[in-house]
């Protein structure tokens, strides 16, 4: 029994890691329909209510040539994604006041990603940024996943890992934000394809000014 998160988003690490058995002790409907549906950042929806469990496309490649790997496109994209995030969708008080009380945590399982992460992201968007493993035991409102791997091979390394996958996906409590290449995740991994599947993808433009 898990109190932490919605039945939706519960759905996929229950049948992938706890053999269907995680059941969802407290409904979140009407919580995260209030609290995410304040901001810009465009949430689907299903049967009428708000889906919060989104993967985001990214069509950049990661850096290639160091030990730990990073994505400076995905860095552009979850900053542009955490500014929606902390933007009111009408500009209401009450609704800007909903969008800044809601925490947001942004994981990534590289060490390099998460420090350029840190260095990229303004303080004022109030966002914790950390490596996945550091995270464990912790939770967030919201949490943007930096997946990084992206390359014509479709190799994901330790991005594979049933564990840090199961950590990142059961860290939120009311919604969850999937950023990387649908390509490169999905090539040789039945495991990321069937998380991709638990998702509804969202389409992203970063408008240069």
């Amino acid at each position: 029994m898990q109190y932490r998160f919605s039945e939706e988003m519960a759905r996929f690490p229950s049948e992938e890691f706890y053999e269907g058995r995680l059941q969802t002790g407290t409904p979140r409907t009407d919580e995260i329909n209030s609290r995410l549906g304040a901001s810009k950042f465009p949430w689907p929806r299903y049967d009428g209510r708000l889906f919060p469990v989104v993967f985001v496309p990214c069509a950049s490649e990661e850096d290639f040539g160091r030990a730990s790997k990073g994505n400076s496109g995905q860095v552009e994209l979850v900053k542009h994604i955490l500014g929606l995030l902390r933007m009111p969708r009408d500009g209401e008080e009450e609704t800007d006041a909903l969008t800044q009380g809601v925490s947001i945590a942004v994981l990534t399982p590289y060490s390099r990603q998460a420090q350029s992460l840190k260095q990229e992201l303004p303080e004022k968007g109030g966002a914790v940024v950390s490596t996945i493993d550091g995270f464990q035991g912790r939770e967030a409102d919201v949490c943007i996943l930096s997946t990084v791997r992206s390359n014509i091979e479709g190799d994901i390394g330790f991005v594979e890992d049933a564990r840090r996958l199961n950590v990142a996906w059961t860290r939120p409590k009311l919604g969850l934000i999937v950023v990387g290449s649908h390509s490169t995740l999905s090539a040789n991994s039945a495991l990321w394809r069937r998380a991709l599947a638990a998702c509804k993808e969202v389409k992203i433009e970063i408008h240069e000014a």
